[in-house]
């Protein structure tokens, strides 16, 4: 592993702010289910199911459809900070770009998931069963594709995370591991392997510790103003 020109890592708390506001999705989930509202959309789900989780609920949806349009928003966030973190410790790597880029395909696919579902809603309340289930439907096949670039976004900033040297190797092995899986999520979303899919699904919470333990250790490693005035005035070093 090779270490940059500088004695440490430059940190910044966009990591840690990215993390915590990808996961007030939680507020808008918690909030959508005491409204009665289903925030999942499901492959194969039947017209039945559909009326019944949307119907009556068309103002509660898009609030959440909305809600989730801002904070996943974080999830991007976390990993321009990482970005942001290792250049300005001057090890720059084209894989954080891919990582952010990576990322930012998988919100955008989720987020225009749930915006189908909210359309499949006002569908179910105007009466037009067929209509919102296909449109519910489009919205689980894309939701279904989500994992594939946060995969490759946290394979990508592991990977990079370990060759700069800057980061304990139980933290970079935690995250290889949920990227791994979540890629594996993505390789077996055919119906026939339903089973390990959802064994794998549960591993975005793997994601989620090591988000916020990588958010923890780069906000303690920003520098103080101090160092950085000492840093940057000329002649002050040895």
């Amino acid at each position: 592993m090779g270490r940059s020109h500088r004695d440490g890592l430059v940190g910044n708390g966009w990591v840690l702010a990215g993390g915590v506001m990808y996961l007030l999705e939680w507020v808008a989930i918690t909030w959508g289910g005491i409204a009665g509202v289903g925030t999942q959309v499901v492959r194969g789900a039947s017209t039945k199911e559909v009326m019944t989780s949307y119907a009556g609920h068309e103002n509660a949806m898009y609030a959440m459809a909305g809600a989730f349009a801002v904070v996943l928003l974080g999830r991007v966030l976390l990993f321009i900070g990482l970005r942001h973190a290792l250049a300005d410790s001057g090890y720059n790597h084209p894989l954080l770009d891919f990582a952010v880029a990576a990322s930012a395909v998988s919100v955008t696919l989720e987020i225009a998931s749930y915006g189908l579902a909210a359309t499949a809603v006002a569908q179910a309340d105007a009466g037009e069963d067929r209509l919102a289930v296909l449109v519910d439907q489009a919205g689980a096949g894309l939701n279904l594709m989500i994992a594939g670039g946060l995969g490759v976004a946290i394979v990508c900033s592991t990977y990079v995370m370990w060759r700069s040297g800057y980061f304990s190797l139980p933290l970079v092995l935690l995250g290889a591991v949920a990227g791994v899986a979540i890629l594996g999520a993505q390789f077996t979303v055919v119906p026939s392997t339903q089973t390990l899919f959802d064994v794998l699904f549960f591993f975005p919470a793997v994601f989620w510790i090591w988000m916020l333990w990588t958010g923890v250790v780069c906000l303690r490693a920003r520098p103080h103003r101090g160092d950085q005035q000492a840093d940057a005035a000329p002649g002050m070093h040895p």
